[in-house]
């Protein structure tokens, strides 16, 4: 777990200092121009409590058709724990899925996404036994959210998505938040 996080950790840092040293600012208007149409870029999250811990990685990789509107793939893992009032359980859930982006106004943009997910469901019976089920798990989400350029090649993102196909099985609750990095090359 410690080597783990030391690796996500090395990662932002270095993607961070990646796109820092890039910053010659080539702008058409409020939109960086990149060198290519290719995008890299992708979420992750860390969470701990006294209850369990998460961690989720989910890389991307997008194509600029024109300056504004992107299409992607994009691949979602995460570990997760629990001990809480007698179950403890740890998981691995993971899938992957296409994307499209069409950047609006000044950084603003629209986001639909269509992702399948393996996803393992833990549940306890009334006699204390758990049982788990593994599940594949199909969610449409729409929404939007700011992309914020710090250089020609660099920029973090904050989205809210909305789950339209979410169900009782689903691991995500709506709205879904992401925060997020990329760099064009």
């Amino acid at each position: 777990m410690k080597n783990l996080l030391k690796t996500l950790s090395l990662i932002v840092v270095l993607t961070a200092f990646g796109t820092a040293t890039h910053a010659q600012q080539n702008f058409q208007g409020d939109q960086p121009q990149f060198g290519s149409r290719w995008v890299f870029g992708g979420d992750f999250g860390l969470g701990f409590s006294n209850y369990g811990s998460s961690i989720l990685i989910s890389p991307q990789v997008g194509y600029r058709i024109t300056p504004a509107w992107e299409f992607g793939a994009r691949l979602t893992y995460n570990y997760y724990s629990y001990n809480q009032a007698g179950l403890k359980f740890s998981t691995n859930n993971y899938g992957g899925g296409f994307y499209t982006s069409y950047e609006i106004f000044r950084g603003l943009f629209a986001h639909v996404e269509n992702e399948i997910l393996s996803y393992e469901q833990v549940r306890l019976d009334y006699l204390g036994n758990t049982t788990r089920e593994r599940k594949i798990i199909h969610s449409v989400f729409v929404g939007g959210g700011y992309r914020q350029y710090f250089s020609s090649r660099g920029f973090a993102s904050i989205t809210i998505l909305y789950n339209l196909n979410e169900t009782l099985d689903t691991p995500y609750s709506n709205p879904l938040f992401r925060i997020g990095f990329g760099f064009g090359l």
